[in-house]
């Protein structure tokens, strides 16, 4: 996997807001940057969200029952929808609605499995295994990802690109939470040379 592309879906420090930031500017495909199952699953594995394995199976299971991962690919626009109205209310220090919540809930119901004893070296451990079945378990990391964003209260620094025309968010972990740009190396050097341009207008015109 290019390292180049793994950072790149990373901007937003945080898989749920990384999700989010999966869409493209009004007007565009509204499913943004993920065109169908196999681009979810490419994404879910590029951010670790999935073992190399478990990508394997989901993406088998797309060519296997492709009707059903259809439908879960349609599910998580949805699910991105109202991860990112959360977000937008998060930025703006407003109240989650409920509708959005039970959405949350819902999803986060999809990685519903069981703990199992697996094969460890050479004896077992106890861990919890997804609903191999299902394709929708491959949201449930995401779901849970928002869930803890959204239980963490506004102890969290969720912001939106300080760029106007971009549509990204971020987790600001940065030393004094004073971070403004989803990428200095896109907006942050774009707004700057504007911020420029627009100051020595200013001294030329007077």
């Amino acid at each position: 996997m290019p390292s180049a592309r793994r950072e790149s879906i990373k901007i937003g420090d945080d898989l749920a807001l990384d999700f989010a930031n999966t869409v493209q500017a009004e007007g565009r495909d509204a499913t943004g940057r993920l065109h169908s199952w196999s681009g979810l699953i490419d994404f879910l594995e590029l951010r670790g969200a999935l073992t190399r394995t478990g990508a394997v199976d989901l993406r088998a299971m797309g060519e296997s029952d492709a009707r059903r991962c259809a439908a879960a690919f349609g599910q998580s626009v949805q699910l991105r929808d109202t991860i990112r109205a959360m977000l937008g209310a998060m930025v703006a220090k407003r109240p989650l609605r409920a509708r959005w919540v039970a959405d949350v809930n819902l999803a986060l119901g999809w990685g519903a499995g069981a703990d199992r004893l697996m094969r460890h070296e050479a004896g077992w451990r106890l861990g919890f295994t997804p609903e191999a079945a299902d394709p929708l378990r491959a949201l449930a990391p995401i779901a849970r990802s928002i869930a803890d964003l959204a239980a963490s209260g506004r102890g969290v620094e969720i912001r939106k690109c300080a760029n106007p025309r971009c549509v990204l968010y971020f987790r600001d972990r940065s030393r004094g939470r004073r971070r403004r740009w989803c990428s200095m190396a896109v907006c942050g050097n774009r707004m700057k040379v504007a911020a420029h341009t627009r100051r020595h207008g200013r001294r030329r015109s007077a």
